[in-house]
């Protein structure tokens, strides 16, 4: 699925496998009804043990694919509190994601849909210096039982070497762990950050990183 969806064929499909060949296949599906032009995709998730897909739109809405009938239905105007991809937790029974904004690591729960789903918790991210521009979405990616990767992508300029005064391209990963604690009966959920690492490259050379997984 692109992230900017335009109303025409070829932005929206479904792989299938299998089916007694060992062969895959792409079908195209129909596109999101408020489809007359091109409209990014702000938020995605998988819901329903994977009956429906979840997209939300700014200004236009969340709307749910029925992935089994391919059709699709508008769940209501307001937008899901994240941005990018949405991952889903079984132990945790919870959906995590990244705030607008990248700041924050945020979880919610998408089980019911009647309105708009409010965060359950929010975790401060990884801060990066005031000269580091960050010239691309963060990308949030599930590693298991409530541990995740998240990759962020910056320009800076501070690390020139000689006879060389290039941005470098700047990708930053850090670790992190989501547990649950018991503090008096109650159980509440705490953000463990483990390492960060920043992998600087030149983009003149063409070997900046785009995409994690």
């Amino acid at each position: 699925m692109e992230k900017i969806l335009r109303p025409v064929t070829g932005d929206l499909e479904v792989l299938f496998y299998g089916n007694g060949r060992r062969t895959s296949h792409c079908k195209l599906l129909p596109p999101p009804p408020y489809i007359h032009e091109p409209s990014k995709i702000g938020s995605y998730a998988v819901v329903g043990n994977g009956a429906h897909v979840c997209i939300s739109v700014n200004g236009r809405g969340t709307y749910f694919l029925d992935t089994a009938g391919h059709t699709w239905n508008k769940a209501g105007d307001w937008t899901l509190p994240f941005h990018g991809k949405v991952e889903y937790v079984p132990e945790l029974k919870l959906w995590f994601g990244l705030s607008a904004n990248a700041q924050h690591l945020i979880a919610a729960d998408l089980s019911t849909t009647d309105s708009q789903p409010q965060p359950v918790n929010s975790w401060k991210l990884f801060q990066p210096l005031e000269e580091w521009i960050e010239h691309k979405d963060a990308q949030l990616v599930n590693l298991g039982s409530g541990r995740f990767c998240v990759a962020r992508f910056f320009i800076h300029d501070f690390d020139f070497v000689e006879q060389d005064d290039s941005p470098r391209d700047c990708i930053v990963l850090t670790g992190l762990e989501v547990i649950p604690r018991v503090l008096n009966g109650k159980v509440k959920l705490e953000m463990i950050p483990h390492k960060s690492m920043r992998h600087t490259t030149l983009p003149v050379y063409g070997n900046s990183v785009d995409l994690v997984f």
